[in-house]
């Protein structure tokens, strides 16, 4: 009994990675039915939704293991979700035993998210890049990428504390803005340009793509919600903007 508790955990636990990272919901549901097969269960259900996890595993002597995990928070990896499936690929043919699984998981589980310096450099060198595609000047990608290193710095403070995605996205639109607007100020620079570049960092386009990858698995819960939350953010971003420069710009 003990066993077959904690291997229910551990299905449960590769899910949960999942779910909390952004993945698909036929990405879900599929990994834990095929770790639940590989663990013996002679039937595996599960549902998945962006904001919660149900299952329930039947054992072949008759008890059925049924747990619910209510997902709080997704921070979007991309490097999780690509680790949990080759983990839950290895377990299904054999090639990785439970003991295994569980070190790799809470190893998983214990990452640290992404960020700091090296996050807000490699993201600075993004909004620069962006920043020339849309025909900007060197000295405009350079505002650029200093606009979106402050703007990371921003909210990655903001994921040290609960605060909802959508607030995080105005508050970076807010400061990429800023900075751009008052470094223009200083120097004959586009500040349009670079305020574009910058917040193209936070454009929802996991999202998008998740919710439109749902909606093509006939997941139209998942589809519709992950919809409204790239419109939201979208929304909230352009109202960032917005209101700086609806107050002159600073």
């Amino acid at each position: 009994m003990i066993v077959m508790e904690q291997v229910v955990d551990l299905v449960l636990s590769a899910g949960e990675l999942l779910l909390s990272h952004g993945a698909e919901m036929y990405r879900v549901e599929e990994t834990i039915e095929m770790m639940g097969q590989a663990a013996g269960f002679s039937r595996v259900e599960v549902f998945a939704t962006p904001t919660g996890l149900f299952l329930s595993l039947h054992s072949p002597d008759g008890p059925v293991y049924t747990r619910v995990r209510r997902i709080r928070r997704v921070r979007n990896n991309l490097s999780i979700i690509s680790e949990v499936n080759a983990i839950s690929r290895r377990f299904f043919h054999g090639q990785m035993s439970m003991e295994e699984v569980r070190q790799e998981l809470e190893t998983l589980h214990k990452r640290p998210p992404a960020g700091g310096l090296l996050r807000a450099v490699i993201g600075g060198f993004g909004a620069a890049a962006f920043a020339l595609m849309y025909a900007g000047s060197w000295g405009d990608a350079l505002l650029a990428g200093a606009a979106g290193m402050a703007m990371l710095f921003a909210t990655t403070w903001f994921d040290k504390h609960p605060v909802p995605t959508v607030l995080q996205a105005a508050t970076g639109s807010v400061v990429a803005t800023a900075v751009a607007v008052i470094a223009a100020r200083l120097w004959p620079l586009n500040s349009d340009l670079a305020t574009l570049g910058a917040v193209m960092l936070l454009a929802p386009g996991v999202v998008m793509t998740t919710a439109i990858r749902d909606m093509f698995s006939g997941e139209l819960v998942s589809g519709v919600s992950r919809s409204a939350e790239a419109l939201a953010i979208a929304v909230a971003i352009a109202t960032g903007v917005a209101v700086v420069l609806t107050m002159g710009g600073l």
